[in-house]
């Protein structure tokens, strides 16, 4: 396995936490402008894209400090800090899952459960795969692979959500 660089953990934070400021502005103007009628549906879809929004946000998260943290902290506390944002990954998994089925009921799209069911096989990639690489004691090169795929991840769940957004609006 090829030696990961201070370099390229520096550059995935610093991109993670771009996307994660795009994010917001976008998710800030999806509240500022959406539809101010309260019904059934209108709170289905809204509870959706708060469930989404935290898992985008976790997803990130791992990229940034995950990042920082292997570059500075000593392994152990780099463990356990990808435990900690495992359990919330895991966590937010388990929010939008339990909320997808009645957002696609909502918008009529089976676009959603799809995407659910990739973002939940990668989540479980994501979580798993440096414990299966490294045993007990993952490394660096190990942890990247939970970096990555978190970040693939969350760019995926960000095209879910804006398409998502569009079926659910339109």
């Amino acid at each position: 396995m090829k030696t990961v660089s201070d370099q390229f953990l520096l550059q995935m934070a610093e991109i993670s936490a771009g996307l994660i400021g795009l994010f917001l502005i976008g998710v800030f103007f999806f509240v500022e402008n959406g539809d101010r009628s309260r019904d059934h549906a209108t709170d289905v879809v809204v509870l959706y894209i708060r469930a989404s929004t935290r898992i985008v946000l976790v997803l990130y998260a791992i990229p940034v400090g995950l990042s920082l943290a292997l570059i500075v902290l000593e392994p152990i506390w780099c463990r356990l800090l990808f435990v900690v944002l495992s359990l919330a990954l895991v966590s937010a998994n388990f929010d939008t899952a339990a909320r997808v089925r009645a957002a696609a009921q909502t918008s009529g799209s089976n676009m959603l459960l799809v995407t659910e069911v990739l973002g939940s096989v990668a989540v479980v990639a994501i979580v798993t795969l440096p414990w299966i690489l490294g045993g007990l004691h993952p490394l660096r090169e190990e942890l990247a692979w939970a970096i990555l795929l978190s970040f693939v991840t969350g760019l995926f769940s960000v095209y879910a959500m804006v398409m998502s957004a569009f079926d659910l609006t339109w």
